[in-house]
């Protein structure tokens, strides 16, 4: 069953929530992200989800503290830049994120993108891109969300580049796309029927948004998958925190063992299980 609460109000708020730091600890990792709910998210100002409960079950085995940070992506992005994190939150693989971060091989989960839109406006001949594009409808995204190859060919920056420019880019967006800082923000407009159409998420964090906010009678999407990706716990290469690419291939096994004994997806079933 979904676990419920109400729709907090910070999102704009960095909230933390900490493992209990041994005393011989000195520094605890620092890991930051935006919100994915069911995978992290902001529940009675603590931060819970699927991803929180692997992560710190891990690192727990490696008698290492871990702090977790919900920030809206921007600044998530920036912490990493600086070397003011040591991880971040569902990340998905990108060339121009490289200089910055280390990529495990194992996803932390598997995403399958759809449209959502409001239950009203939905359309029996939706075409994903295509009827987009023919009716001219309002993309909502996130602002500095790296999506995928297909969604910038389909809507090139203003200058005519279709490759995702960067997590901090300012470039001009495609005039039908519309960036606000997070999916909740998104969501609201499009049950507000207010300045989006339909807005691209993967369907599991989407789905259960809705539900969080109370909106399932307003919203839906669409069956079809437009395309799908893994999201990884990336380590920050600016970071300072000693051997973290130990830590981090260390991690990666883990992860890789918690998958093989079937424990990974007892977690996931507790979250979102039938």
């Amino acid at each position: 069953m979904f676990r419920r609460c109400s729709w907090v109000t910070c999102l704009w708020i960095g909230v933390v929530s900490s493992m209990s730091i041994p005393a011989f600890a000195e520094r605890s990792v620092v890991v930051v992200g935006e919100e994915f709910p069911p995978f992290e998210f902001v529940q009675n100002n603590q931060i819970v989800g699927i991803d929180i409960d692997i992560i710190t079950r891990i690192f727990s085995e490696m008698d290492i503290p871990v702090t977790f940070q919900i920030v809206p992506w921007k600044r998530a992005w920036y912490m990493v830049e600086n070397g003011d994190a040591e991880a971040v939150l569902s990340t998905s693989r990108s060339k121009t994120r490289d200089p910055w971060l280390f990529f495990p091989k194992e996803d932390l989960w598997v995403s399958e993108y759809v449209f959502f839109v409001a239950r009203d406006r939905r359309s029996g001949a939706f075409r994903g891109y295509d009827t987009i594009l023919s009716e001219g409808l309002k993309v909502g995204i996130i602002a500095g969300n790296s999506y995928h190859s297909s969604f910038w060919k389909a809507f090139p920056y203003k200058d005519g580049r279709t490759i995702f420019q960067g997590d901090r880019s300012e470039a001009e967006l495609h005039p039908l796309l519309n960036s606000a800082p997070d999916s909740r923000t998104n969501l609201w407009l499009l049950s507000q029927g207010n300045r989006i159409d339909v807005f691209p998420a993967d369907k599991v964090v989407g789905s259960f948004t809705i539900k969080l906010m109370g909106l399932q009678h307003k919203l839906t999407h669409y069956p079809t998958v437009i395309y799908s990706k893994g999201y990884t716990l990336a380590f920050a290469k600016n970071s300072t925190y000693p051997s973290l690419m130990n830590v981090a291939h260390e991690f990666d096994q883990r992860l890789k063992e918690l998958k093989d004994s079937g424990e990974y997806q007892t977690i996931i079933d507790m979250w979102v299980g039938h």
